[in-house]
């Protein structure tokens, strides 16, 4: 077994047997996937993060946050035009904390990101304002 490099791994490796078993219990629980969501995405499994988002926005289709992290996962996988699609639906349903927003890195790589509608240097800044 590969030995954790620091303490926030094993902090996040902790936190992710903890809810990868409260997902075994619990599989509908959007409180367990909404961490295993977090938890996935700080231990660099975007993927899985972006999966248990998928089971969330099944779960509550109108949450604007959970369209949000969505956003965030496509981001980090580099499905950007996806991302700002995600994006835009999470500030239309009242996403609105727009400063942090502007400062997540998960969203960084989209922030440079080629927008047909804008070439402004974040292209979610029309839909943030409007």
């Amino acid at each position: 077994m590969k030995q954790p490099e620091s303490y926030d791994e094993l902090a996040i490796n902790f936190e992710l047997q903890l809810y990868e078993l409260g997902r075994a219990l619990y599989p509908q629980s959007r409180r367990v996937l909404d961490g295993l969501v977090t938890t996935y995405s700080a231990a660099g499994r975007h993927e899985e993060a972006l999966a248990a988002s998928l089971k969330l926005l099944a779960l509550e289709p109108e949450n604007p946050r959970y369209h949000y992290n969505y956003a965030c996962g496509l981001c980090c996988v580099g499905q950007r035009d996806d991302a700002l699609a995600a994006l835009q639906h999470a500030i239309s349903l009242g996403f609105s904390d727009y400063e942090y927003l502007t400062a997540d890195p998960d969203l960084a790589p989209c922030a440079t990101a080629p927008s047909s509608a804008s070439t402004r240097r974040r292209p979610w800044c029309s839909a943030a304002s409007g």
